[in-house]
């Protein structure tokens, strides 16, 4: 069997496993949220402050985390539209889903101590792990997926440097600005929200949770305003960047 054939076939059984373990990810949260017995819950005023001083925090922490998981999910997806892919990045891959795993669990720690510092740390400290792991795979995929025009750095520099006279260097937008440019605007929004998170838990741990909110308003905003410039209409790309390009915003858009 050929290498790229195994690679292939390896890149598709991660892929398996990958929306295995998000999914499992995402049913686990909220079985962590604890049901009361009888014995916790004696009168009305009990199953009252069972309510509002455990429940309804502990749903707005769930669907938090929950949308978080979702976010990584679809990082993933995005990123393993990627035409070549090596064990590094599959190595990556797997470390990340590692950390993922631990979401539930820092999810159950916020239910039950969410008014408390470290936990929120310690909750914003894997979120922003994990946001970085993503980063790191994005710039090992765009380096193996076109390693020859980083082979022309010098090139490069000097046409950024003269873009505004006019001066192109071959295929530059394509690291510049469309596509790939929104897509890593992406996958560091959720970087932004857990250091802001980090910030407010020793503020307030009810704004450090609700930061992460940015995550959803973020991915949003950067949608709308970007959708016209990942078009790339007046450029000449070869056939391989064409069908990057077209998957990546298959993704982000849901264009055809």
């Amino acid at each position: 069997m050929a290498k790229n054939e195994f690679i292939n076939k390896l890149k598709d059984r991660h892929i398996a496993i990958t929306d295995g373990v998000f999914a499992i990810a995402m049913t686990i949260l909220v079985l962590e949220i604890a049901v009361p017995t009888m014995a916790d819950i004696s009168s009305g005023v009990a199953l009252n402050e069972y309510f509002l001083s455990y429940l309804a925090p502990s749903i707005l922490i769930y669907f938090i985390s929950f949308y978080i998981v979702y976010n990584f999910w679809e990082n993933t997806v995005i990123l393993f539209n990627f035409k070549k892919i090596n064990n590094t990045i599959l190595t990556l891959n797997m470390l990340t889903m590692a950390t993922v795993c631990l979401i539930p669990f820092a999810t159950g720690f916020l239910f039950k101590f969410y008014t408390y510092t470290d936990v929120n740390v310690f909750f914003s400290i894997l979120v922003l792990i994990i946001s970085l792991l993503y980063i790191l795979m994005f710039i090992l995929l765009i380096r193996y997926n076109f390693k020859e025009h980083f082979d022309k750095k010098d090139e490069i520099k000097t046409a950024i440097h003269d873009y505004s006279d006019g001066v192109e260097l071959d295929n530059l937008k394509l690291y510049i600005k469309g596509a790939a440019l929104t897509l890593f605007y992406i996958l560091l929004v959720p970087v932004i929200s857990s250091l802001i998170s980090l910030v407010l838990a020793f503020v307030s741990p009810l704004l450090s949770l609700l930061s992460f909110l940015l995550i959803l308003i973020l991915r949003f905003v950067i949608r709308i305003r970007r959708s016209s410039k990942d078009e790339l209409e007046d450029i000449e790309l070869t056939d391989d960047e064409k069908e990057f390009i077209g998957n990546i915003r298959g993704c982000i858009y849901g264009d055809d």
